[in-house]
């Protein structure tokens, strides 16, 4: 009896998972995903908030979807086993802003190294710390967005100043 209320509840899962993702009218193979990770918990769009994350990562646990993901590079996950290029390159801003910004002021430092590699032209480092510079005030606005807002719009800032740039944007795969 206890193995046929366990397979039940396995179906059970399965339905309403199939159900949230065949619901979403929108795309959502390219949404970022929360701490919880990749995996099918990953793919259900209304799961970005705190609850949400829980539920996502009990998903990814329950059906070892995280780490299919993460072998055959699907659901969210890279075949490498690393997040999205984006992803990783947001959560080193946001977790090195304020030296970031201090070494934007000199021009040159080992977090813009590692920003020049995030970006796909680390053997531009030095090029990329000019150009960081020179657009200090306007890659590091003095707003009151949330850390993870502010180092999206940091990012999409410098990006921006990349591709106007004419070398950088033949370098930098960003």
């Amino acid at each position: 009896m206890h193995s046929n209320n366990r397979k039940n509840l396995f179906y059970f899962h399965i339905t309403i998972i199939s159900i949230l993702l065949l619901s979403v009218p929108r795309s959502i193979a390219a949404e970022p995903y929360g701490m919880a990770g990749c995996g099918l918990g990953s793919m259900v769009p209304v799961w970005k908030n705190d609850i949400g994350q829980i539920l996502a990562a009990t998903t990814n646990g329950s059906f070892s979807s995280q780490t299919f993901g993460i072998t055959s590079g699907t659901s969210n996950c890279t075949t490498d086993g690393l997040v999205k290029r984006e992803i990783a390159q947001e959560v080193f801003i946001a977790s090195n802003e304020e030296p970031l910004e201090l070494e934007t002021t000199q021009g040159s430092g080992e977090r813009i190294r590692a920003v020049a590699s995030l970006l796909g032209c680390p053997k531009h480092a030095v090029e990329l710390g000019k150009l960081m510079k020179e657009n200090h005030t306007y890659l590091f606005p003095k707003t009151k967005l949330e850390n993870e807002s502010r180092s999206k719009e940091i990012l999409s800032r410098l990006k921006t100043q990349i591709s106007s740039d004419e070398s950088l944007r033949l370098v930098c795969e960003y």
